[in-house]
C-alpha cells in the first residue's frame, strides 16, 4: 500500500513472520511484535526496545502517534491525486485535544522539523513539526484551547 504523511509518500508492505510482524516502509525492513495495551494505544517491541504507539482513525485519516511526534497518514488509491484537495499549507489537529504550547508566531522563518506548537491528547503531548521550510501565515489556536481532528492550527507558505 502507499501511505501519504503531508507532501511524501511512502511504500509501505507489512506481513505476518510467525509470532511477529516484518514491516518494508520505503524500502527499509522492520521486525518487531505488537501487542495491544488499550483501545488505539499498542506496545511496539523490536528485541529489548518497547515504544508505545498511539492510532486514532477519523474518515480514511490515521492519526499515529509515536516518539512524542504526531502525524496524519491516508491512503494513496490510483487516481488520487487529482482528487485531493490542493495543500493549503495548514497543519491539522491530528487528534482531538487541547493545545499546550505554541511556539511560533505569524511571519516567523521555520525549518522543516522544527517544532511549531503541541497538542495535549491522551495524556500525552504530541509536537507537530514543520512539514517543509517556510513562513508562518496565520496561527489559528492559543495555549488552551479545544481542538478536533481537522482543525486548522498553522498554515505555512
Amino acid at each position: 500500500m502507499r501511505l501519504r504523511c503531508g507532501d511524501q509518500v511512502f511504500d509501505v508492505v507489512v506481513k505476518a513472520s510467525g509470532e511477529a510482524l516484518q514491516a518494508s516502509v520505503a524500502g527499509r525492513a522492520f521486525r518487531f511484535t505488537l501487542d495491544v495495551v488499550g483501545p488505539g494505544v499498542f506496545l511496539v517491541r523490536e528485541g529489548a526496545r518497547a515504544r508505545t504507539l498511539h492510532l486514532a482513525r477519523d474518515g480514511a485519516a490515521v492519526h499515529l502517534s509515536w516518539g512524542g511526534v504526531a502525524y496524519i497518514l491516508a491512503e494513496e488509491r490510483e487516481g488520487a491525486g487529482a482528487a485531493r484537495r490542493q495543500d493549503s499549507g495548514a497543519l491539522e489537529a491530528p487528534m482531538p485535544g487541547r493545545v499546550a504550547a505554541v511556539r511560533v508566531v505569524a511571519g516567523q522563518r521555520v525549518a522543516k522539523g522544527e517544532e511549531l506548537l503541541v497538542v495535549e491528547a491522551m495524556k500525552m503531548e504530541n509536537a507537530l513539526r514543520a512539514p517543509r521550510d517556510g513562513v508562518v501565515r496565520a496561527v489559528h489556536v492559543s495555549t488552551g484551547d479545544a481542538v478536533t481532528p481537522g482543525r486548522p492550527l498553522v498554515e505555512i507558505g
